[in-house]
């Protein structure tokens, strides 16, 4: 993000905390809760957005070198996501084409040379083509040509690896199209692709995926779930920017009513802000003073969601001095602020909602943020099903 950018975002969230500014609407709207919790609308939204849309599946450190693999499943669909001996970047259905088992298990790994099936020990070559058979003869003339491992249309971008399931495998993912200007500018500004994987965790929780992407997209709850945490080192306002289907929101730490005194050029956006991204569908950035969290939820049933949260970082520790620190800020972040408050907050919601005691949600200005994520969400289901019917 250019500085002249970093200053008219802070002059704007002062205008907003200071109350000079209008800007954030003075109006609330209704989302249904049933979205929350019906089976149905799950099956709409694996197939209209996970199976549709880009979504990040790895970091690109994760599989920096030749036969590094990671793992990952995406509404249902299990993947490779490797390096071949090339170098080059593959992504398969992690499913043998003799009798489907997975070829390789595990969240990550290394495979030094073809992956083998556990079942039969049909072998592949990283680029994935079919290489053995045992037994071949007892399959006849089997078309070897005919039985590579499925594979899956990608894109490695700003450091990470997206995938769209349903996507044409031989056509390029065009992911700049995908995130739009605004977000594209940031996130090359911001060095995203020289970011560094540090750390990652992965845990299922007891929500619905949405009610997490809904905690993300509003500071509304900053002074009161996060009391004890955060709220003492924040300013109560934040700012929207509407860049759809994606939202770019800003917070600002207490130390920004003493920085604006200095010449805008000297104000430190960084250490006096606080950037969120929620990246279409499923994704989440919150940008801290000196690492940034990046989270992928995937919904593992209607009341359940699988997150996993990855810590990048800029550059490698420069001592365990500074790694035992961003360690510690890693875990405050992961263990306090997302899964004791953040994600319980999300948990305990999903247990109210089939009591019936809301139909639906309110919400208010500040959480502008839900109101144009739910918008995304629902126009996207009704273009794939328009589609569906149109064929």
């Amino acid at each position: 993000m250019q500085q002249t950018e970093q200053i008219k975002l802070i002059q704007r969230l002062i205008g907003v905390e200071q109350k000079s500014s209008d800007e954030v609407p003075k109006a609330y709207h209704h989302i249904s809760t049933d979205r929350y919790n019906d089976p149905d609308a799950l099956a709409l939204e694996q197939a209209a957005l996970f199976r549709n849309t880009p979504v990040i599946v790895a970091h690109t450190t994760e599989i920096a070198e030749p036969g590094n693999y990671v793992t990952e499943q995406v509404a249902g669909v299990p993947l490779i996501i490797l390096r071949d001996h090339d170098g080059q970047l593959q992504v398969f259905i992690n499913a043998c084409r003799h009798r489907g088992a997975r070829l390789l298990q595990g969240e990550s790994g290394q495979c030094k040379r073809l992956m083998v099936c556990p079942y039969h020990a049909w072998s592949y070559k990283l680029d994935g083509s079919l290489t053995g058979v045992p037994d071949k003869e007892l399959f006849g003339d089997l078309d070897f040509s005919k039985l590579d491992l499925v594979p899956i249309q990608f894109a490695e971008k700003h450091g990470f690896i997206w995938v769209v399931l349903d996507g044409d495998a031989s056509e390029p993912l065009d992911i700049d199209a995908a995130l739009g200007e605004v977000v594209n500018a940031d996130f090359t500004s911001f060095g995203f692709s020289e970011q560094l994987m540090h750390k990652k965790v992965s845990l299922v929780n007891d929500c619905n995926w949405k009610l997490v992407m809904d905690a993300f997209a509003e500071g509304y709850h900053l002074k009161t779930l996060h009391k004890d945490s955060l709220a003492r080192f924040f300013l109560h306002t934040s700012i929207y920017d509407d860049c759809y289907p994606h939202v770019r929101q800003m917070g600002g730490r207490k130390g920004l009513t003493e920085e604006i005194k200095k010449d805008p050029a000297e104000w430190n956006f960084r250490l006096n802000t606080t950037l969120f991204y929620n990246i279409f569908p499923n994704t989440i950035f919150v940008f801290h003073p000196h690492w940034i969290s990046q989270m992928s939820l995937f919904p593992v049933g209607p009341d359940a969601v699988r997150v996993v949260h990855r810590m990048l970082i800029p550059e490698l520790p420069a001592n365990d001095e500074i790694a035992e620190k961003l360690d510690a800020s890693f875990n405050h972040i992961q263990g306090q602020v997302f899964e004791k408050e953040d994600l319980a907050i999300s948990v305990d919601i999903q247990q109210t909602l089939d009591s019936g005691a809301n139909t639906h949600f309110v919400v208010g200005g500040y959480e502008e943020g839900m109101r144009i994520f739910h918008q995304a969400r629902d126009e996207y289901i009704a273009a794939y099903q328009k589609t569906r019917n149109d064929l």
